[in-house]
Order: C-alpha cells, then structure tokens, then sequence
C-alpha cells in the first residue's frame, strides 16, 4: 500500500501533471521546439545559478530524469540544461547550487533558436515550482 501511496504522491499540481505531456528526452523537445512551444511539461534537476531581473527571475538548473514522486535524480544523467523564468523574486540564499528542483510549466523556447547557445537548454516559464 505504502509502494502505491508514494507512487501516486506528486509535487505538481493535478491541473499542471494532466495537461503535461508525457516524458520525452530533452534533445527531442529542444531541438524541435517549435513543434512543443506552449506545451506543458514537468521536468526537473540541479540548480546551478538564480539571476534576478526587474520583472523575473531565471534559474539555470542541469536537467536530471524524475523519480518517484518527481524527484530529480542524479545529473550523471543529465542531458542538457533548463532555464526556468519565474514572475518574481527568487532568494539565491535559498536556491542554491546544487539544490534540487521540480517544475511543471510551458515551454517557450530553447538553445535551438539560438545562433550560438553556451549549451543545449529548454527555457521553461514555470507554473509550479518545487524545491527539494
């Protein structure tokens, strides 16, 4: 019963895990983003920095695979790097380096619509956001 209750426990909301869609790799949705732009997706991974701006905040985190409850895994098995906008102020104090995040969210954009990206990204606009 306990497999079945941790399992089933999630740290998206249920509105946000229904409308996602299912997982795929992360070179599939950055290199064809146009076809996933606007898309739902809940991903997770490591934070690597937190920039504040005037009107939001970005957080660069290496993408890991989710577990059990959506809880990022090891970035050995990383395979590219998120960057999560978020509409207001998030605390570098509190996410910090190497802390792990889930986040469900849409799709607006990727390294691929760049010319010369620093690496592979998937650039998220976060609905929910959780910190482990």
């Amino acid at each position: 019963m306990l497999i079945f209750w941790v399992w089933g426990c999630t740290v998206v909301s249920q509105e946000v895990k229904d409308e996602a869609l299912p997982p795929l790799p992360l070179p599939v949705l950055i290199s064809d983003v146009e076809k996933y732009l606007g898309d739902t997706v809940v991903v997770g991974g490591h934070v690597v920095a937190v920039e504040n701006k005037a009107d939001h905040s970005e957080i660069v985190a290496v993408q890991s695979p989710l577990g059990v409850g959506q809880r990022p895994g090891t970035k050995d098995l990383s395979e590219g790097r998120l960057v999560i906008i978020y509409n207001g102020f998030i605390d570098p104090e509190v996410y910090t380096k190497d802390r792990k995040i889930t986040v469900g969210g849409k799709i607006v954009g990727s390294s691929a619509q760049e010319e010369k990206p620093p690496f592979p990204f998937l650039k998220i606009e976060v609905r929910d956001l959780h910190l482990w």
